[in-house]
């Protein structure tokens, strides 16, 4: 029995552990990046979460807002998504799987969706794990596309930031459950 007593301690010692780890690792991810700063007034953290593909992580993403953010009318307002890559992935399957997204929640202009997917592939660099890609929504002007904390390429389209960033925060978008993290509503 002491045996039992002794093994129970050292699993709840090494599970608190644990979650003091988890809770030291979150805690530096509050950092708020220096290329925000740049463009979001008194950025805050709204939440983040883990995008997963057949239980595989592919990225973790935060989304970065000014105090006044108002979820349901993400596009009127200056934000920042910030992801941390755990896969390599390639640019242009990036910018492809992008423009389906897109597509999938709105049909898209006429005409606009070679262009689209031109930009898009010229925007996005093959990553690795590690990587960070952070996107600037900038209202009524389009986006900015930082690598690893510099700037990448500035497109200026307000119709593609907003359709682009509402992948992730669209109502409809197909990842509910990452959409209600990044909006810090749980889940």
């Amino acid at each position: 029995m002491p045996q039992a007593k002794a093994f129970l301690f050292g699993l709840r010692l090494a599970l608190v552990t644990l979650c003091i780890c988890s809770a030291v690792q979150a805690g530096d991810k509050l950092t708020v990046p220096s290329e925000l700063l740049r463009d979001l007034e008194k950025p805050v953290l709204a939440g983040s979460g883990r995008l997963r593909w057949l239980g595989i992580p592919v990225y973790e993403a935060s989304l970065w807002t000014a105090p006044q953010f108002v979820p349901e009318r993400f596009a009127a307002h200056a934000f920042a998504l910030e992801i941390r890559y755990a896969r390599s992935i390639s640019g242009n399957l990036l910018a492809d799987t992008s423009l389906q997204q897109m597509h999938a929640l709105e049909a898209l202009p006429a005409g606009r969706q070679s262009e689209w997917l031109l930009a898009l592939t010229g925007a996005f660099p093959d990553v690795k794990p590690g990587d960070r890609l952070t996107g600037m929504h900038l209202p009524g002007k389009g986006l900015r596309l930082y690598f690893n904390g510099q700037l990448h390429k500035v497109i200026d389209d307000p119709l593609l930031s907003q359709q682009f960033f509402g992948i992730w925060l669209s109502p409809a978008t197909q990842e509910p459950r990452l959409r209600a993290q990044l909006l810090g509503l749980g889940n």
